[in-house]
C-alpha cells in the first residue's frame, strides 16, 4: 500500500484573510451538513481561533476566548449578523457537532501553527476501496 498521492489539487487561500477556513469548512461538508451561512460562521470561528492562537498558547483558555461575547461580537460585525441570529447559528453548530459545549470540536480544527501561516497546509485522503467492498458484502 502506497501513500504517495496520485492526484494533487492546489487551492489558493490564505489563513490571514480567512479564505483557508472558508474552504476548509466546505471541504468537511460531508461530516457536518451545515447551510452556507452556518459554514460562514464556522469558518469565522476557526479563523478567530487561529488569530487568537498567535498570542494565547493555552488551549483551554483559547477555547473559552473563541466563543466568548467579545469574539461573537467581532464575528457578528464581520458577517453582518444580528445577535439573535448568531445565537441560532451557534445552536445549530452545537447540534451538528462542530461546537461541543463551549469549545470547537477538535476533529474540525486544522492543525496549523501560527508561525506556519505563510506555508502550505496539506491533507492526504486515503480511499480504501477494498474496505468498501467488504462492507458491501456484509450488507447483502
Amino acid at each position: 500500500m502506497s501513500l504517495k498521492p496520485s492526484c494533487l489539487i492546489k487551492v489558493p487561500s490564505s489563513v490571514d484573510d480567512g479564505t483557508f477556513f472558508h474552504w476548509w469548512i466546505r471541504f468537511l461538508t460531508p461530516f457536518h451538513a451545515l447551510t452556507d451561512r452556518e459554514m460562514d460562521v464556522a469558518a469565522a470561528l476557526f479563523h478567530r481561533r487561529f488569530e487568537l492562537s498567535k498570542t494565547v498558547a493555552d488551549p483551554v483558555l483559547l477555547d473559552k476566548l473563541v466563543l466568548n461575547a467579545d469574539s461573537r461580537s467581532v464575528i457578528e460585525k464581520r458577517l453582518n449578523l444580528k445577535h439573535g441570529y448568531m445565537n441560532t447559528i451557534l445552536t445549530r453548530l452545537r447540534r451538528s457537532g462542530v461546537v461541543l459545549e463551549d469549545r470547537l470540536n477538535p476533529k474540525f480544527i486544522p492543525d496549523i501553527k501560527p508561525d506556519e501561516s505563510g506555508k502550505a497546509f496539506s491533507v492526504l485522503l486515503f480511499f480504501d476501496f477494498s474496505h468498501a467492498k467488504r462492507n458491501k458484502e456484509k450488507i447483502q
